[in-house]
């Protein structure tokens, strides 16, 4: 849940940056590019993180998939991207950090989590 609201005050945040607007990448807090594209990519990761709240298997589940996703777009960003991708889904090197480290510990928790498996009754 927590991971799902960080996420939507991440994109309303971005909201204010006046990101959905267009005209190209706005900076949030200075350093970190985001467009529409990122605002509605955080808006969703924060709607299906709230949404996979329900069960713990689902929460496990979103955050492998989530975290593999953001990983994979930090890693993404360190090539040589064509000019198409970068106008709708800039990243500087401030977003690239927070992909990965957000990406990580995505992994990590929700790979943490399949581990544990379900509670047992004492």
């Amino acid at each position: 849940m927590l991971i799902g609201l960080l996420f939507l005050v991440l994109a309303a945040l971005e909201l204010m940056t006046g990101a959905a607007a267009g005209g190209g990448p706005r900076m949030l807090f200075g350093g970190l590019a985001v467009s529409g594209v990122w605002t509605v990519v955080h808006l969703l990761t924060g709607a299906a993180a709230v949404f996979c709240t329900r069960s713990p298997r689902w929460a496990a589940r979103f955050l492998l998939v989530a975290g593999a996703c953001y990983a994979v777009a930090g890693l993404a960003g360190l090539l040589p991207l064509p000019d198409v991708v970068t106008e709708a889904l800039p990243l500087n090197n401030a977003g690239i950090c927070l992909d990965l480290a957000a990406g990580t510990a995505m992994l990590i928790l929700g790979a943490g989590w399949l581990r544990r498996g379900p509670a047992r009754p004492r």
